[in-house]
């Protein structure tokens, strides 16, 4: 096997493990719309979205990968917030 199909062997790997955990985090984010619906919170809490992407931005060793990152984040705020108005319009 060449060095390409390597490379690419081990993504599919790796977005399979990233399939697995996306679908344990939206498993969460259901609880956590059924807690802001019993409890009539709105579905946006800025200050945690903006407290969630600096923490999770520091953790990111590769600098040069942060500003990638910050966009994978932005791209699952968004989702979540999605699914979240999904949910809420079904009940």
């Amino acid at each position: 096997m060449n060095n390409l199909d390597e490379c690419r062997k081990n993504i599919d790997e790796i977005d399979t493990l990233i399939i697995e955990l996306f679908e344990k985090r939206m498993d969460e984010i259901k609880k956590v719309i059924d807690y802001k619906i019993k409890n009539n919170l709105p579905i946006l809490d800025s200050s945690r979205e903006e407290m969630m992407l600096q923490k999770n931005l520091l953790k990111i060793k590769n600098t040069e990968y942060k500003p990638y990152y910050k966009d994978v984040l932005n791209g699952f705020l968004k989702s979540s917030k999605y699914f979240q108005k999904d949910i809420l319009n079904n009940k």
